[in-house]
């Protein structure tokens, strides 16, 4: 159950992710008039979460033995018509390998889990609050709800969070090494698989004592993929009234084409 939700919430993230990205770029050329401005503004709105994802890229690289060369931080268009919002560079050396490969392009989604996690569990509560709905008792809800209003800097604590989980997911580049990555991991498993038959120890025993970890793991990634996308809809809905209003107000809307591009056009 914890991987069947993890995977379903990674998907509506993904979701999520593709429109906001899109409207935000939209919303950033409407407020600016410009392309070259709105790409910067765009990029500042999530700027945290980039820093959070390039940092993890290049610590990944560094503990894992992996030479790394520049990195940036300055958005700039790509060739397909999407932007890239910063990059690390780092050497793959025919000692590189898929295995650390894959890990140091998945380093953005550990870190960026962690952080949501410790928001949402030391500052928001998010256990108590789940806790409260459990109970099912209306007044034990309503002052669950009231102690995560008052919150402390609560605007900011939601948006970084938004920023995070808006840049924490594997980039095209990130996973290009997962499909060999994939390949050693179903063979890995297919060993462990033939040792248990092979071994005294039961095969239920077994598949236990592996199921555990993975439980653990998979349910930390629901919860934080989950704090993210409830985050991500209020946002959703607070950039889709901001695009309307400036839309209305300049005589100009928004058309987004099959890459996520915003093009602004004269309304009519």
């Amino acid at each position: 159950m914890p991987i069947l939700w993890a995977a379903i919430a990674l998907f509506l993230l993904l979701l999520l992710q593709r429109w906001i990205h899109a409207h935000l770029h939209g919303v950033s050329l409407l407020l600016t008039g410009r392309p070259e401005w709105a790409i910067y503004l765009y990029a500042i709105v999530l700027f945290p979460g980039v820093l959070l994802h390039e940092l993890s890229h290049w610590l990944a690289a560094t503990m894992l033995g992996v030479r790394t060369g520049g990195m940036s931080l300055w958005p700039r268009r790509q060739p397909d018509g999407t932007l890239q919002l910063g990059y690390v560079e780092y050497y793959k050396g025919r000692s590189l390998g898929a295995i650390r490969e894959s890990l140091i392009g998945g380093a953005p989604l550990v870190a960026g889990t962690a952080v949501i996690l410790i928001i949402g569990i030391r500052v928001f509560a998010v256990t108590d609050l789940a806790a409260a709905v459990r109970t099912g008792d209306a007044d034990i809800l309503a002052r669950a709800m009231a102690d995560l209003m008052a919150t402390p800097y609560i605007l900011l604590w939601i948006y970084l969070i938004f920023a995070v989980s808006n840049a924490m997911l594997p980039s095209r580049s990130d996973r290009h090494a997962w499909p060999a990555f994939l390949v050693i991991a179903a063979v890995v498993s297919a060993a462990l698989f033939f040792l248990g038959r092979a071994m005294p120890v039961s095969q239920d025993r077994l598949a236990g004592m592996l199921a555990q970890p993975a439980a653990l793991i998979f349910g930390y990634l629901g919860i934080a993929l989950s704090i993210a996308i409830a985050v991500d809809v209020v946002f959703m809905l607070a950039i889709a009234l901001l695009e309307s209003i400036l839309s209305r107000l300049r005589g100009m809307s928004v058309v987004y084409d099959r890459s996520g591009a915003a093009n602004e056009e004269g309304a009519v």
